[in-house]
């Protein structure tokens, strides 16, 4: 009785662990990733900044899901990426390309921005299979590069339409605060 009563508060620990523990990107300890590290040293961040670069990909991986892929880039299941800005910089970037401004949009894509301008983490999405979570709250920008004549829709939290957008478009300044969803076509 005592070793089933043992297993039992064994299984009961092991249960409450895996429930609390952080998500994080699916098979990958994505904080102590020496690669991701690496990129981060290697684009001149400092190990504090690389941290706290991390946290951010850790926040997001936690709230929207995705996979990190780069020390400053997430995917999705769709195709789509989120990728953040880094530490000191107003533009999201490939941390292989030059320190540039960086307020393009692929044809065929909808991308948004946390920051007005074009400014700070950039969502891209090109595929019209699910609707895209909005990460931010607060004043962002967008651009609607999809194919002439394309609508992307704004959604709230109870995925009514509150706004839309007709390709090509873009706004520099936009409130995200109602925005939940975007269904981009």
């Amino acid at each position: 009785m005592r070793r089933f009563l043992l297993l039992m508060i064994g299984a009961l620990v092991l249960g409450l662990t895996a429930t609390f523990a952080p998500i994080t990107a699916a098979g990958a300890d994505t904080a102590s990733d020496p690669d991701f590290q690496a990129d981060a040293k290697a684009a001149g961040l400092s190990a504090t900044e690389a941290e706290n670069l991390q946290r951010r990909v850790d926040k997001y991986l936690t709230e929207h899901g995705g996979k990190q892929v780069a020390a400053n880039k997430i995917e999705y299941g769709t195709g789509g990426t989120l990728l953040l800005s880094l530490p000191g910089e107003r533009f999201a970037r490939e941390l292989d390309e030059p320190v540039a401004v960086t307020t393009t949009c692929d044809y065929g894509f909808f991308c948004a921005w946390s920051g007005t301008n074009f400014t700070g983490d950039k969502r891209s999405e090109y595929y019209c299979s699910e609707l895209i979570s909005i990460p931010w709250s607060g004043t962002g920008s967008w651009r609607n590069e999809q194919t002439r004549g394309t609508v992307a829709r704004f959604l709230n939290g109870a995925r009514n339409e509150i706004d839309r957008s007709t390709a090509p478009g873009y706004k520099f300044s936009y409130s995200w605060s109602p925005v939940f969803f975007i269904d981009i076509c």
